[in-house]
């Protein structure tokens, strides 16, 4: 085997090796496909079954536009769900097994970027293989990803560096193209490459804009470390560059710096920190994912992470400051380096400048959550290429430790993430295992309270949940799921209701996971929930409504005022719950179909002459559409096809002939 990793005459040994640890990157991903759906997968997915079975390109058309994920609303991922299936509900073990497959398809696309760039670094061709093999099979193997490939969401994070990875390859071979004097070629290979890398990237997932930024970090350290390009490639390759590359990394930056005067608001913005708590927050962040990345372990971080400690200054915790530091010293460490004669420091620099520049949106000021391990996806590309070098390089005579270490690596991080996967198998195992290891998550303790909730074991749900609420007595979410487990019980803690009306004034409801679980409560509150009294539903709602997040939240103050009406309707007070529906209604961002679902729940309870009042007082909100975002085209596709019209002409006649029949 030494022989052949020595040989340049062997390029089918780098072939095997590399289908033999794509193999073994799927099979340790093997026994997570018996998990479940998780979290935001409920809030995405549903919606593919909003027009029926998905038989006809309209049907796909509305579905891919539907997106409400970022600004563009990801389309390209969107269309990818249609490769697992057609119809809603589903197995998520097919969308699994995708996400496994386009996880491998990116290492490749990687292993391709790594080879270009080792030839780009004067590294002979036949050890350019084996260091983009070795680097982006430690990558693919990487413990860290079994939450992005396992969780069917993070598609959107998978394609996004798909597509950065391919474009980036692209770019880089066309760039050694052009030094190779094939200038039709080369320009032809870099431009394809950023376009539409960066296109698709996009429309997967909104990171993908920093491709131009990322080539932008190769250019400077791999191709014009010493400044010297415009004399070696003239002015065309200038202003090629100036605008394929530094015109969109300019408007990418020209964003990040529009949004600084957040870090001074003081204000949360629906979070529970400030932007400037986040950013100072990141900073230790950034070193927790260094350490995952260099030094994995068999714990499975989870997707739970509201228990991590905020930065409130440099000196609280401590820890910021030399945090800060470290991350100060890393990037000027790397810019040193840049113009190294030695290839692996040069390498390390473009490595750490990679992982910070591929950081930028997700982990610095912008109000995101503070941390999931898939934001390190992308960024980490490179991770291993300083590594990948020096051992490939070391590998000479008969030097043979590279060869083992590289093997024994590989066969850690294997088992690694085997183990990780297989806890990704079993739902319920899992859930113990991250309220185990974090005991101060909210989250976490009340994701295991619903496992033992659903297996009947009602006492230990309701001491993580009141334990959990003793923690965090600002934490709606914790107390929603405990008010849904008094319903189970028929038994309430004596001030669950007041708690419940205070957090209801002053909570994060506007938070989706939030607003999510209060509104099941309160529909279980409309069901057979009469522990906390007849009237106590509108109490509530009335209280959430002068909650000032839900002032400034149209969908949350039109979900709340549903339920509101649904209460009076089971009263049989058609006045007020007429008048709910229309407040509601009235207010902006009403999607398509609410209107005519309002009508509809009039008329089944018998009351189809103020549903057709309800139709004729509010305008369909197809008839008056502006501008031209992936939610105006979704609206645009939907006006085209008279999906709606035709369901609202169905249904008005339906309301007549009911009345009709009625009167007669």
């Amino acid at each position: 085997m030494f022989k052949f990793i020595r040989s340049a005459q062997n390029p089918l040994v780098h072939l095997v090796v590399l289908v033999a640890i794509l193999l073994a990157a799927y099979l340790v991903y093997q026994p997570g496909l018996t998990g479940t759906f998780l979290f935001d997968d409920y809030s995405n997915l549903p919606p593919m079954g909003d027009y029926g079975p998905i038989r006809s390109l309209w049907q796909a058309i509305a579905w891919i536009t539907s997106g409400f994920a970022g600004p563009t609303g990801r389309p390209v991922s969107l269309a990818s769900f249609l490769i697992d299936t057609r119809v809603w509900p589903a197995s998520p073990a097919v969308f699994k097994t995708t996400n496994i497959v386009l996880h491998l398809l990116t290492g490749i696309a990687l292993i391709g970027l790594l080879h270009a760039l080792s030839r780009a670094f004067d590294v002979p061709k036949h050890r350019a293989l084996w260091v983009a093999v070795l680097a982006g099979g430690m990558w693919l193997l990487h413990p860290l990803w079994v939450s992005t490939t396992l969780y069917i969401v993070q598609r959107m994070a998978i394609l996004a560096a798909l597509f950065v990875f391919a474009g980036l390859w692209a770019y880089v071979h066309g760039r050694l193209q052009l030094i190779a004097g094939r200038t039709r070629r080369g320009y032809l290979w870099m431009s394809l490459g950023l376009v539409l890398g960066t296109l698709l990237a996009v429309l997967s997932k909104e990171n993908g804009a920093l491709l131009p930024l990322l080539a932008w970090a190769i250019e400077k350290f791999v191709f014009d470390a010493h400044g010297r390009v415009k004399y070696q490639e003239g002015a065309a390759f200038i202003w090629w560059r100036r605008v394929f590359i530094t015109l969109p990394s300019l408007v990418l930056l020209a964003y990040l710096i529009s949004q600084l005067p957040m870090l001074f608001s003081g204000l949360t913005y629906g979070r529970d920190f400030t932007p400037y708590e986040r950013l100072l927050t990141e900073t230790r962040i950034l070193w927790r994912y260094l350490w995952d990345l260099w030094l994995p372990g068999v714990h499975d971080g989870g997707l739970f992470n509201d228990d991590i400690r905020l930065s409130t200054s440099l000196w609280r915790p401590f820890s910021t400051l030399p945090a800060t530091i470290g991350l100060l010293a890393l990037i000027g460490l790397a810019l040193f380096w840049r113009r190294s004669e030695r290839i692996v420091l040069r390498a390390i620099g473009l490595t750490i400048i990679f992982f910070f520049v591929g950081q930028l949106l997700e982990s610095t000021w912008l109000q995101l959550e503070l941390m999931f391990e898939h934001r390190n996806y992308l960024p980490a590309g490179l991770m291993f290429f300083p590594l990948a070098l020096f051992l490939v390089d070391r590998v000479r005579g008969g030097t043979r430790w590279p060869v083992w270490l590289a093997i024994g690596i590989f066969c850690v991080l294997g088992l690694l993430t085997y183990k990780r996967a297989d806890l990704w198998g079993k739902p319920f195992q899992q859930a113990l295992t991250w309220a185990h290891e974090h005991p101060d998550s909210a989250r976490a303790q009340s994701y295991l309270a619903n496992f033992w909730e659903q297996t009947g074991n009602y006492p230990e749900a309701a001491r993580l949940l009141d334990r959990a609420f003793q923690q965090h007595p600002q934490d709606l979410l914790v107390l929603a799921n405990r008010a849904l487990l008094a319903c189970d019980t028929g038994e309430a803690p004596t001030d669950l209701g007041r708690e419940l009306l205070k957090l209801a004034r002053t909570g994060q409801l506007a938070q989706n996971v939030v607003g999510y679980q209060f509104d099941t409560f309160l529909s279980r509150l409309q069901e057979n929930c009469a522990v906390f009294g007849v009237d106590f539903g509108f109490t509530l709602i009335d209280a959430a409504l002068t909650n000032p997040q839900v002032l400034h939240a149209p969908d949350e103050q039109r979900s709340l005022l549903h339920r509101r009406a649904m209460l009076w309707l089971d009263r049989n007070e058609v006045t007020q719950a007429y008048a709910d529906m229309l407040t509601a209604l009235r207010l902006p961002d009403l999607a398509p179909g609410t209107r005519l679902l309002f009508a509809a729940e009039l008329a089944s309870a018998h009351h189809q002459r103020r549903a057709l009042a309800l139709l004729d007082a509010v305008p369909p909100p197809l008839a008056d559409i502006h501008g031209w975002s992936m939610g105006a085209i979704h609206r645009r596709w939907l006006a085209h096809v008279g999906y709606y019209h035709k369901a609202e002409i169905h249904l008005r006649e339906t309301l007549e002939k009911e009345i009709a029949a009625a009167s007669g």
